[in-house]
């Protein structure tokens, strides 16, 4: 799901962008359901490799997922609350065409 047209985020950093028309949740449940992404969310390095224990989702770092609204909240409560120095960037709009 990486773009190399994507930013690449910097560490305890997500990166916001808008989906294209017709994105899909990435969660499997939800895609199966049909709902559209909300959100591409780009995750930035959160934690080090060297510290596992206290890094987050380690394979997902640098990669774009597009997410529905309750992923995304999901996925930036568990950041916020693990990651203190948590910076998140990007704009969202209309789905881009």
């Amino acid at each position: 799901m990486n773009n190399p047209a994507q930013p690449r985020p910097g560490p305890d950093e997500i990166i916001l962008t808008t989906p294209a028309l017709g994105d899909r949740c990435s969660s499997l449940e939800h895609r199966r359901a049909r709902l559209a992404a909300h959100v591409v969310v780009t995750l930035g390095p959160m934690g080090t490799a060297d510290q596992h224990r206290q890094a987050l989702w380690m394979e997902a770092w640098g990669q774009s997922y597009p997410m529905c609204q309750p992923c995304w909240q999901a996925t930036r409560h568990v950041a916020a609350s693990r990651r203190p120095s948590l910076v998140i960037t990007g704009t969202i709009g209309s789905p881009a065409p």
